[in-house]
């Protein structure tokens, strides 16, 4: 549903199933730009394939910006595991940085959605702005609320109930100049630098693909080998057998 260009949906269905011939990869890398390095105001991510990768370009960019460093600490309430937050506990900022919207926007108006890419217009007294591409005006950032919840059977009234455990509270953002492939799954994005190279897992390269919405957005950071365009095996016997 991302894409709405034949040739890329071809693509990337010969890439999911493991029939990529040579035409479909030189189409691929005619987007090959070894060491392209985006300018500010033109908003890519870049997705790679390990954190150590993704973290350091995030806290190099981070570094770059010449403005003060805020933190932002979120807080937690009750029973809310630390090696499952949905957001940094400790909150990195300047003004400047890009960011990445990691929730979906909840108002009436759905200014923002899982994925959305933005930048820290200004941060005064301790209050968040940040601004979308081509877009004039500021949106003040608001924290969000996520609720660690234990759902139980009630015998007695043959009903789910629920009880809430804990709470963290922290805004809905993270740095956002690079992310894993593995936690891009279920975004969408425009525009991205795909560094998939050292793809080491099955469906990898196809997952960072296909979070574009048109070949036309892609920069390929390193080439794609063959030998990195893989697909579980139990998936295609799955597959065939249905």
């Amino acid at each position: 549903y991302r894409q709405h260009e034949s040739d890329f949906t071809n693509l990337l269905n010969n890439i999911r199933n493991n029939i990529a011939g040579e035409e479909d990869m030189l189409r691929l890398h005619q987007h090959y730009r070894p060491g392209y390095e985006s300018k500010d105001d033109e908003n890519y991510i870049t997705l790679t394939t390990h954190n150590a990768k993704a973290d350091n370009i995030n806290q190099n960019k981070l570094q770059q910006l010449p403005h003060r460093l805020h933190e932002f600490k979120a807080d937690i309430v009750g029973d809310f595991n630390e090696k499952s937050v949905p957001a940094d506990i400790l909150l990195s900022l300047k003004p400047g940085a890009q960011i990445m919207f990691i929730k979906n926007d909840k108002g009436e108006f759905r200014r923002y959605y899982n994925g959305k890419i933005a930048t820290i217009s200004r941060i005064e007294n301790e209050e968040i702005y940040i601004q979308f591409p081509d877009a004039d005006n500021e949106l003040l950032l608001e924290k969000e609320t996520w609720k660690n919840i234990r759902y139980r059977y009630n015998k007695e009234e043959d009903k789910i109930e629920e009880e809430e455990l804990g709470t963290f509270t922290q805004y809905p953002i993270r740095l956002a100049w690079a992310i894993t492939i593995h936690k891009s799954q279920g975004l969408t994005f425009e525009k991205a630098i795909i560094d998939a190279g050292a793809s080491f897992a099955p469906g990898q390269v196809y997952v960072a693909l296909s979070r574009l919405t048109t070949l036309e957005g892609l920069i390929l950071y390193s080439r794609i080998q063959p030998h990195c365009i893989n697909t579980d095996q139990r998936v295609l016997d799955f597959t065939r057998s249905e």
